[in-house]
């Protein structure tokens, strides 16, 4: 969660989880009341823009990740102003909001890629289309009268999506012009060498995969985030109707169903359960005819709960076996928690025989290469790293100034609960 204030205006830009408190959390998040998330530290501490919160002109939303707009049940409602949000992300926040059943009144703006808003007299937001792991992923772009300011969190740059199209380029190059006073850039992944790979080449990995697995005799479990739409679509793509399909696991069906709204996806020959209940009598019937069957499960992280995490522990009447394989299409997080949990989830399946098929995915977020071209592209006055750890910001930072920015002079590195003034 960023503020930006200009003169008497403030603007949020987002408002999510810190996920790894998520994770250890013994209770569910809906049930905790807005002084419990922060006692917890789910959410943000948003003391010092509360303090002001008259000033507050929006809350933007670029994406439907919890870790961009989680919070908002619990923090948006003491805001008198409006939530602005693509089609999806919208979804995905009333979804959150009518789960949480939390008093959130505001007004809602509803923007695509390329869209501008004015937010007073003297702010104007827009919306850039980039592509992301998440459909409906833009950069947010405030143009203030003290220049422009580029919010980056997150996205890549994908040249053969599988799901919509490429990033705006040539809206990002136009922006050099104007000029942008600051980008604040997501370094998630900026260690990583290289540029991005595209979502059409990890369609192809999981083709050639599921070509040799289909006539096992094994159960075909495949895993992935439940937010990533266009990977559901890509396996559908794939499997072309060779194994009856199951959605299994509560992120699944919401996030698959508010896409299905939006035509994102279509799930007429998906199977789709959600609840213990339901999904133990399904696997019930399924286990004797596991081989007909391509279960997409939700646990790609271990997490505790989750469908893959509760098959490998033996809690369903499905039983893993020698024979089965499990396909994860998906990297693990870099918390010490989610890489402690996906290892003692692999070491459960692989003690029961599974066959683990690992990294038939690459990341939503711009590598080293492609990081560089954003600055090259946009060209700002002022670079502040976001969205890692302070390695991974120093990564951003080390590639900035082999652009020819200065640290302390072009480049800031912050951290949360400071004040960084331009």
């Amino acid at each position: 969660m960023t503020a930006v204030e200009v003169d008497d205006d403030i603007v949020i830009l987002d408002m999510g989880l810190d996920m790894e408190e998520v994770v250890q959390e013994e209770d569910e998040l809906e049930q905790m009341s807005t002084k419990e998330s922060f006692e917890s530290g789910t959410i943000p501490d948003d003391g010092i823009i509360h303090e002001q919160r008259d000033k507050v002109k929006a809350i933007v939303i670029g994406h439907g990740h919890l870790d961009h707009i989680g919070a908002l049940p619990k923090l948006a409602g003491a805001y008198d102003c409006p939530i602005i949000a693509t089609p999806y992300t919208m979804k995905i926040a009333n979804q959150r909001i009518d789960e949480d059943r939390k008093e959130v009144r505001n007004d809602q703006v509803v923007l695509r890629g390329g869209d501008r808003y004015w937010l007073s007299n003297s702010l104007e937001v827009e919306f850039i289309h980039v592509t992301h792991s998440i459909p409906h992923s833009v950069m947010t772009v405030l143009h203030t009268p003290e220049g422009t300011l580029l919010y980056s969190l997150d996205f890549r740059f994908d040249e053969e999506p599988v799901l919509g199209v490429p990033s705006d380029y040539e809206r990002i190059r136009r922006l050099s012009r104007e000029p942008v006073k600051a980008l604040i850039g997501d370094s998630t992944r900026v260690e990583m060498q290289g540029g991005a790979e595209t979502e059409s080449m990890v369609r192809e990995m999981i083709r050639h995969r599921l070509e040799r697995l289909h006539d096992s005799k094994g159960a075909l479990i495949f895993s992935t985030f439940s937010s990533h739409i266009e990977r559901l679509n890509a396996l559908l793509q794939v499997n072309k109707g060779r194994r009856k399909v199951a959605f299994l696991g509560r992120s699944l069906k919401d996030y698959a169903k508010l896409a299905e709204e939006l035509d994102l996806i279509d799930l007429q020959d998906v199977h789709i359960l959600s609840y213990y209940d339901e999904v133990s009598h399904f696997l019930k019937r399924t286990a004797s005819v596991r081989d007909e069957w391509l279960l997409v499960c939700t646990g790609n992280q271990g997490e505790p709960g989750s469908v893959l995490r509760r098959l490998a522990e033996g809690e369903y009447p499905m039983q893993i076996r020698e024979g089965d394989h499990i396909l994860f299409s998906s990297t693990v997080i870099p918390t010490l928690l989610n890489q402690y949990n996906r290892q003692q989830l692999e070491q459960k399946l692989k003690r029961q025989g599974a066959v683990l098929h690992r990294d038939l995915h690459v990341s939503g977020h711009a590598r080293r290469e492609d990081t560089r071209r954003l600055i090259r592209m946009v060209n700002p006055m002022t670079i502040i790293p976001a969205h890692g750890t302070l390695q991974m910001e120093a990564s951003y930072a080390a590639l900035a100034q082999e652009e020819g920015y200065r640290l302390n002079e072009t480049i800031f590195l912050s951290e949360d609960g400071n004040c960084l003034e331009l």
